[in-house]
């Protein structure tokens, strides 16, 4: 990831609200990285797609990028706009398109933006990489969160493969919040600058 954020000028110097998950990280990322954010899903791909020829096993990742206030703390947080990039990273419509996908082709990368982060980046064309004709529209349904999101995977339209599966039965949460991340290789990077209530623009990743 770092590799990816470099190639794209993601401000990792400004990165707050960082905790790591074992298997990934938690962070915030100043607002004016949000387009560099998701143009390193595009990055990761050309890497990945590389790295998979010559190796095996095949790695593969699952991203989520999402906007939305947050306040810069120090440690874990279950704020609102993590639970939610949480259920786009884990929802199971997004397995589901990755199941199917299995037998067809490898997949590398799957990007999944909000509503709010793929209005405020990619249709407002700030992003160099990924354009608006490269995403998917998907509903996501998980738990009590339900969004029209933004999906891409290399050379795949949605609209082409069959319905996806019906949302994943919730399950307890913990005490002051949700579980945000749920297993797999992920992580999760949130935008915003350092002080007071900010906007930011998180991102996710996990093994497909």
């Amino acid at each position: 990831m770092s590799e990816a954020f470099d190639h794209t000028g993601v401000d990792t110097a400004a990165r707050v609200n960082y905790s790591g998950t074992g298997d990934g990280y938690l962070a915030a990322f100043p607002e004016s990285s949000l387009p560099a954010l998701i143009d390193a899903a595009h990055f990761l791909h050309g890497r990945l797609y590389l790295r998979n020829r010559r190796s095996i096993p095949a790695i593969g990742l699952r991203l989520a990028v999402h906007a939305a206030p947050i306040r810069v703390v120090d440690g874990d947080s279950f704020q609102r706009p993590m639970i939610e990039l949480a259920r786009l990273l884990d929802a199971s419509a997004v397995k589901d398109v990755v199941r199917r996908l299995a037998d067809r082709r490898p997949v590398t990368v799957v990007t999944v933006l909000s509503a709010q982060a793929f209005r405020t980046a990619v249709q407002a064309g700030h992003t160099s990489r990924l354009v608006k004709h490269d995403f998917s529209r998907l509903v996501i349904t998980n738990k009590e969160f339900e969004e029209t999101s933004w999906v891409w995977i290399p050379g795949v339209v949605l609209d082409s493969l069959p319905a996806t599966a019906s949302p994943e039965p919730a399950a307890p949460t913990p005490a002051g919040g949700a579980q945000v991340i749920n297993g797999g290789v992920q992580g999760t990077g949130f935008i915003g600058t350092n002080s007071g209530p900010i906007v930011n623009n998180y991102l996710g990743r996990k093994r497909p």
